[in-house]
């Protein structure tokens, strides 16, 4: 479903307040988990290459930069708009009933705070899936290519007040680069790996952001979804199936 009549809306300049966050923090990947493991392996199984298609752009514009990504959450419709497909830096929220709710503008989030010469094109960490629950915004953040051009300074999730309009946490680096993540009542689980990369299934504290537990993967997860109340992880050639112990 597209939203052609809101965002041909915005395209024709109808007023919305865009909340323009300040610089964020960019921490470190954290040091491995040493509790009690949570994220229990039920089944992987290979299966052929995922070329699953992705949201296309269309012609509509905002603030003069075109939709590059649109994604249905089970309460939100969430629209990105940038330059291209890999520098989105507006994200604008939706009922589905097609009305706008709030937007935020990432700019500042976008630049780790040093990259590898000639490395530059490549780090631009846009917003990549978010979601709303009980009044806070989870939203990930994450650039596509090694972490070592950004001197392993990607692949953040950040929770927002969305009465406040401010960043409540930010997780530790490389926790999230997935397509999707998934809200629990206490845990969010996002999915971080890249080629010639260790890849994981991460389990992060709700209310901290802080990582509890992490799962080896064979390969990067792409989309984390529910399957009855298990786990399900598409990687690009695996289905595993995860059971979380405690939600």
């Amino acid at each position: 479903m597209r939203l052609a009549f809101a965002l041909g809306a915005l395209a024709l300049g109808t007023s919305l307040t865009v909340t323009v966050l300040p610089r964020p923090a960019f921490p470190a990947p954290a040091a491995a988990p040493n509790g009690a493991h949570r994220l229990v392996l039920t089944s992987s199984r290979p299966t052929g290459v995922d070329t699953g298609a992705t949201v296309a752009g269309s012609d509509d514009v905002f603030r003069g930069l075109g939709l590059q990504n649109e994604f249905h959450t089970a309460n939100r419709i969430f629209a990105v708009y940038g330059k291209d497909g890999s520098t989105g830096r507006y994200l604008i929220a939706y009922t589905k009933a097609g009305k706008t709710l709030y937007a935020f503008d990432f700019a500042s989030y976008a630049w780790p705070p040093r990259f590898k010469p000639g490395e530059r094109e490549f780090v631009y960490e846009q917003p990549v899936w978010a979601q709303e629950v009980g009044g806070t915004l989870y939203v990930e953040n994450a650039h596509s290519t090694y972490a070592s051009s950004s001197y392993g300074r990607n692949a953040y999730v950040t929770a927002i007040d969305l009465a406040t309009k401010r960043a409540l946490w930010r997780s530790p680096a490389l926790v999230a680069n997935a397509n999707t993540f998934l809200v629990t009542k206490h845990y969010l689980v996002t999915g971080y790996g890249f080629t010639d990369e260790p890849d994981y299934l991460y389990l992060l504290d709700r209310a901290t952001g802080k990582v509890v537990d992490r799962l080896l993967l064979p390969n990067a997860a792409e989309t984390i979804t529910w399957q009855g109340t298990a786990i399900r992880v598409r990687t690009y050639d695996h289905v595993v199936v995860v059971r979380l112990r405690g939600t």
